[in-house]
């Protein structure tokens, strides 16, 4: 009979009781055997000893890891309910980079970040979905298949943090806690690559942790998880590095012990910074573009000392209990689960408890890494506003710490009834829990918001683009319009769902409304219901024909299919609103703190003030006029020396003409811009011309005639 393999813990610990180094080590021995009876024998021994290694704690362990996966791959592509466009988006361009050579829309090779929706955001995401979509091509299943399986990383560094870091008995109750945690159980089913950048920065804190822990080497692995994290998602370009700041500074002394390989660390991360390096060479007004995208106040026309309370206020809402368990706040509708709040209500008073206990244990290394990770995490929801997207990374050390607490009562409870008896009920509770809350989500969810549309749940691209595809296949002569008024970024949704060039074209019923355009018998416009109802209110259709309707998940009209033709005297109508736009419109602006009147060009989106405001995120834009006219007459004649101009993307004319209080003209200048992906500014300067009443500009968009639109972000008088 072989003996019992023994497994022997050694610790290795400084003259201040700080554990420096650790090792496991199993003994044992097997009787020897002799012939082919022997080997048999010894094979069926070593799997016997190997399976005797497992005790039940270990086997919790695994069946929790495996709830934990099921649960985010069960019946991925039915909730959530959506399939937005920042998941779509993903895959788009993961084909974009096989088709292009490996090469980013800025044609650099394998570049850092890729471009999306006029701004650099997306990277390590991307490139996680290249093998997938090789192997299986574009499947809602697969692309959030990736997110969830990358999401078990975060599980795993939860549980293996409990268990090697904190020697906790119980560690699997991490793994089901988290895979219960509202917030993350919908977002670990998602493609957002938020999600991925969270499981990278759990990963980073558990192979620091034992790297504190007295394994060197592991710092190694947690220098390329950080890297990892910072390359997923922009708000870790900040939480990383001041994560990296905080433990390296309090954990300094062990640090100063450790200088070989805490050099070769540093090697790793200088290495792992170079993409950085290129991308900030290539494109160094991307970061400040994406701030300003995102209208973050750091980039506003404000005191310093302002932004840094701005900044505070933030950081200071991203611990706001009432908007972690209580559901409060202006969160979207698709990052919410109703009746729940973003961490599980039941669980406060661990996760109060849990920060007692490491505040109580603060001197304890591992206690206070897992605290100034807490600290971190708000970080970089804090330069924008919070949200649970930026704030996701905080979900790691809120888990870490109640389930520290929840395993404290297990133990004491324990104490009083079986402790087997005892782990089992708490795992088939948490495990149950996980089913019910599938099942849950599953069955409820498509009710849980009843705003469908782009402001709130941005239901129906896998419904929708179904439908094409089955029209098309019957009836491929169909020349289908879909309209993009229901999601952001329906090209991009579409060109997952069909190869290019897509089968259909994108754009709205609105487009006909005022140009008259191809109508016949094959033309078949998916609308939104609020287009659907403008068309029978326009008056200039008829024999207006509902083939379809496909119903919201709560039976309301969703996308209504038809057809159409416009009424007989359509071209008289039309005409006589031209005439009406043509006509300049007038109103009182302020500009500069004085009244001015301005007259400009017919507008469909914004307003003429929008020009004068001093936000450079709003904009103004011409229905269909080009040039795009603002004529501004000052009550009093003033001197101006230049004016500057946030004009569109398109290839620009912009002209300025300054004239006295008679109408005569001063002086005339113009500038031309070619193409450029995104919104700029134009300046042009005059010296210093008098007597300046009247100052009339004309926006040209050069790459299309009247009737288009014309662009006009800003526009300052010095």
């Amino acid at each position: 009979m072989p003996d019992q393999p023994l497994r022997i813990d050694l610790c290795q610990q400084d003259a201040q009781g700080e554990t420096i180094e650790e090792r496991r080590v199993w003994i044992g021995s097997v009787a020897p055997q002799s012939g082919e009876g022997g080997k048999r024998l010894g094979r069926l021994t070593g799997i016997r000893d190997w399976l005797r290694r497992w005790s039940s704690e270990t086997w919790l362990f695994g069946l929790a890891l495996a709830v934990y996966l099921l649960t985010r791959l069960i019946a991925l592509p039915e909730f959530p309910i959506y399939f937005f466009t920042d998941e779509a988006v993903q895959t788009v361009l993961a084909a974009d980079l096989v088709r292009d050579g490996w090469h980013g829309a800025d044609k650099v090779l394998l570049p850092t970040y890729f471009f999306n929706a006029y701004q650099y955001n997306l990277s390590v995401s991307v490139y996680l979905q290249v093998l997938p979509y090789l192997l299986f091509g574009k499947s809602i299943w697969v692309t959030r298949g990736v997110s969830a399986l990358v999401s078990l990383l975060a599980a795993l560094a939860v549980g293996l943090t409990l268990r090697e870091v904190f020697k906790v008995r119980h560690a699997w109750v991490g793994i089901l806690f988290l895979s219960i945690t509202p917030a993350w159980f919908l977002h670990s089913r998602t493609a957002f690559e938020t999600a991925i950048a969270t499981s990278f920065y759990a990963a980073f804190l558990y192979f620091y942790l034992r790297y504190r822990g007295g394994r060197p080497r592991a710092l190694y692995a947690a220098v390329l998880m950080a890297a990892l994290a910072f390359y997923s998602y922009s708000p870790m370009r900040l939480v990383v590095p001041l994560t990296a700041c905080l433990l390296f500074f309090s954990d300094l002394r062990y640090h100063l012990s450790r200088r070989a390989v805490i050099l070769k660390g540093l090697a790793l991360v200088l290495v792992l910074a170079l993409p950085q390096v290129r991308f900030e060479i290539q494109h160094p007004q991307a970061n400040l573009e994406h701030l300003t995208r995102l209208n973050s106040y750091w980039v506003a026309q404000i005191p310093l000392m302002e932004k840094l309370r701005l900044f505070l206020v933030q950081y200071g809402h991203g611990f706001d209990p009432f908007y972690w368990f209580l559901e409060q706040g202006d969160e979207l509708p698709r990052h919410r689960m109703i009746g729940y709040g973003q961490l599980l209500r039941a669980s406060l008073p661990f996760a109060l408890g849990g920060i007692g206990l490491a505040l109580w244990r603060v001197r304890r290394w591992e206690y206070r890494a897992v605290l100034l990770t807490l600290l971190a995490a708000p970080a970089g929801a804090a330069l924008v506003g919070v949200g649970i997207t930026r704030l996701l990374p905080l979900v790691i050390p809120a888990v870490i710490l109640t389930a520290l607490a929840l395993v404290k009562v297990l133990e004491w409870l324990t104490l009083r009834w079986s402790s087997r008896v005892m782990a089992g009920f708490l795992f088939v509770a948490m495990a149950g829990f996980n089913g019910w809350m599938l099942n849950d989500a599953l069955t409820n969810a498509p009710l849980w918001h009843t705003n469908y549309g782009l402001y709130g749940m941005q239901w129906g691209a896998r419904q929708v683009f179904g439908e094409i595809r089955a029209i098309l296949r019957e009836k491929p002569q169909t020349r289908i319009i879909l309209s993009p008024s229901w999601a952001n970024g329906t090209d991009t949704i579409a060109r997952f769902f069909f190869d290019d060039p897509l089968p259909f074209t994108i754009g709205s019923i609105e487009g006909y409304f005022d140009e008259k355009k191809q109508l016949d018998e094959k033309t078949l416009f998916i609308m939104i219901p609020e287009e659907y109802e403008k068309v029978l209110k326009s008056q200039k259709f008829t024999d207006v024909q509902i083939e379809r309707i496909l119903p919201y998940p709560n039976g309301q009209p969703g996308f209504y299919f038809v057809r159409l033709h416009y009424v007989d005297n359509i071209d008289e109508i039309l005409e006589a609103e031209r005439e009406a736009r043509r006509v300049l419109r007038e109103a009182q602006v302020m500009i500069d703190g004085e009244t001015a009147q301005v007259r400009y060009s017919y507008l469909d989106a914004g307003a003429i003030e929008m020009i004068f405001d001093g936000d450079l995120n709003t904009l103004m834009r011409t229905m269909e006029a080009n040039p795009l006219q603002v004529q501004i007459t000052f009550k009093q004649a003033r001197t101006v020396k230049e004016i500057t101009a946030k004009i569109g993307g398109e290839p620009t004319r912009f002209v300025v003409e300054l004239r006295d209080a008679a109408g005569r003209t001063l002086l005339k200048t113009q500038q031309e811009a070619p193409a450029n992906p995104t919104p700029r500014w134009l300046k042009l300067e005059f010296g210093e011309t008098p007597n300046v009443t009247q100052v009339w500009i004309d926006v040209f968009n050069l790459n299309e005639p009247a009737p288009t639109h014309v662009h006009l972000w800003e526009v300052s008088i010095r």
